[in-house]
């Protein structure tokens, strides 16, 4: 590789000041993200980014699936290859492991949606917008978005993937969360020779949830390989941007504006209408 190695500014942990988050509702669904919901750990665990070993994993990393488990498997320096596995992806970023369960229908999602009360003229579109939300779902998919997609613009759109997470997470439904999540590692990373090309620039996605399977699977013997390198912060969602929400989701009549999260071990969504 000739170009430069880029992290890019995806994948950020939530808000991790909860107290500055001054509106109310707000602070309860990251309270609930951040620490009760299916991917807090995910959600909300910080790391330090170790360049020179994300650049191992992302410049030699190919697409491995096989017997319908999706993966992809890298070489560290001193030559072992390592296959990380949508299982590893479930136990490394704390996702459900046990009694997983299909990933919500169409039907399923169209309904979720209409429950939350989209104000979306056409559901049957490849994206929701969370523009179209009432300001909590608006805040929910928000998080949701940075965390876990390498959106770089278009950051009202709801890719499928996430609509399942999303479902998932308010239904506390134990779907294949690493599964949606490794492939979509796997289609950013693209085909091998792209990020090997004399002056080709690479561009790194996920990388704070890479870092963490990283640290997780590296034994202390790798680490020392890379003792030295070039680190930085992973990137951090930031409370300003709430004022923007609210400022910019203005009140729709007849939408549920009080929601709250569904306790753990619970079903239900608890909507409130405003009075």
């Amino acid at each position: 590789m000739a170009g430069e190695f880029i992290i890019t500014k995806t994948n950020h942990v939530s808000f991790q000041n909860l107290q500055s988050i001054t509106n109310l509702q707000f602070r309860a669904w990251a309270e609930f993200l951040n620490t009760r919901s299916l991917v807090a750990f995910a959600v909300s665990t910080p790391v330090v980014l170790c360049i020179d070993q994300l650049t191992a994993l992302y410049t030699t990393a190919t697409d491995t699936s096989e017997n319908n488990v999706r993966s992809f498997s890298f070489v560290v320096s001193g030559g072992r290859t390592i296959r990380v596995t949508e299982h590893d992806f479930n136990q490394i970023l704390h996702f459900p492991t046990e009694n997983l369960v299909p990933d919500p229908t169409t039907e399923e999602i169209h309904a979720f949606f209409t429950l939350i009360r989209s104000q979306q003229p056409n559901f049957f579109v490849g994206e929701f917008l969370k523009h179209y939300l009432p300001k909590a779902w608006n805040f929910f998919f928000h998080t949701l978005i940075h965390v876990f997609t390498a959106k770089l613009t278009n950051l009202h759109g709801i890719p499928l993937f996430l609509q399942k997470i999303g479902f998932a997470i308010a239904n506390n439904r134990h779907i294949n969360i690493g599964r949606l999540l490794i492939d979509q590692v796997i289609i950013c990373m693209g085909p091998l020779d792209e990020r090997t090309g004399i002056n080709e620039d690479v561009l790194c996605f996920y990388p704070r949830f890479l870092q963490l399977i990283l640290n997780d699977i590296l034994t202390d013997d790798e680490r020392e390989i890379f003792e030295g390198e070039a680190t930085q912060e992973c990137m951090k969602m930031k409370s300003n941007a709430i004022t923007a929400l609210i400022r910019k989701n203005n009140y729709l009549p007849g939408v549920p504006t009080v929601v709250t999260p569904p306790n753990p071990g619970s079903n239900d969504l608890v909507v409130t209408l405003h009075s």
